[in-house]
């Protein structure tokens, strides 16, 4: 699994610099909503007639227009041959991903992403973030064979620690839940999350799905850090937004994001 950060963390051109003590990304608003039923295929969601941009390659990427987030196409896992992906977007609130993944296949293939890379990718200390919230809406269109997860992907210390928060997880991708044991069990965000472990990786998973809400990102580091499994030195400089793919049954199917928002308060100069 960790092998696309690598990927990732070498592409990532664009450079973003947080001015003053407050940084806010926040676009549209989000509201709390069920998994959607499965079906047999996978509908085509209303789209505009045309894209600011679109790429099939799979380190595709650019800058949102209105700057500090990227669109990563990120299909990292070349070892294990995944297939087709072609990533669209307007915005960071306005994009999607339509992927074909083959059938029954358990193990995180791809992982397209909305990205926001703190201080020119330099980052700033743990200790130096005040709050760090966002609110997402999302649809996996999923269909019976779907094996993937929408999560936030938080970087810190360079590729060294990673924190994984999913919020919507149709099948059972061979990920965390199946090997990695329950370390413990919190509340933030009116959510109850479960906390696994494995390797570097802390993972919160949300009881109960959610297609859509607010999250509490700092609430879920702060949370790390009092366990002692990060510490304020920590350097936190990523934070990406997407969906984990293994499966999509061996036909396409179109993942979208209609709203994403990130804020961020620092007490950085």
């Amino acid at each position: 699994m960790k092998n696309r950060r690598y990927a990732a963390a070498l592409l990532l051109s664009a450079l973003f610099a947080l001015a003053g003590c407050t940084t806010t990304y926040a676009v549209g608003s989000a509201s709390q909503a069920g998994v959607p039923p499965a079906t047999t295929q996978s509908p085509s969601p209303t789209a505009p007639t045309s894209w600011a941009w679109c790429s099939s390659d799979p380190t595709g990427q650019t800058n949102t227009p209105a700057g500090g987030f990227d669109l990563f196409n990120n299909a990292w896992n070349t070892a294990n041959h995944p297939g087709p992906q072609t990533i669209c977007g307007n915005s960071e609130s306005d994009w999607q991903v339509t992927s074909t993944q083959r059938a029954g296949n358990t193990g995180i293939l791809t992982y397209p992403s909305v990205q926001l890379n703190y201080n020119g990718m330099h980052g700033y200390q743990l200790s130096a973030f005040t709050s760090m919230t966002s609110s997402y809406t999302e649809n996996m269109h999923a269909v019976s064979g779907t094996q993937a997860q929408a999560a936030y992907d938080i970087w810190l210390n360079g590729l060294g620690k990673e924190v994984m928060v999913w919020v919507d997880n149709y099948g059972t991708p061979a990920d965390i839940k199946v090997i990695a044991p329950r370390l413990a069990t919190t509340t933030f965000s009116g959510a109850t999350w479960d906390l696994y472990e494995k390797g570097h990786r802390d993972t919160f998973i949300r009881r109960g799905d959610a297609t859509s809400g607010t999250v509490d990102l700092f609430a879920a580091l702060k949370f790390l850090e009092n366990r002692g499994d990060l510490a304020p030195g920590d350097i936190l400089w990523q934070v990406n937004f997407g969906w984990e793919i293994a499966s999509t049954a061996g036909a396409p199917e179109t993942f979208t994001v209609s709203n994403y928002s990130l804020t961020s308060t620092t007490n950085v100069p």
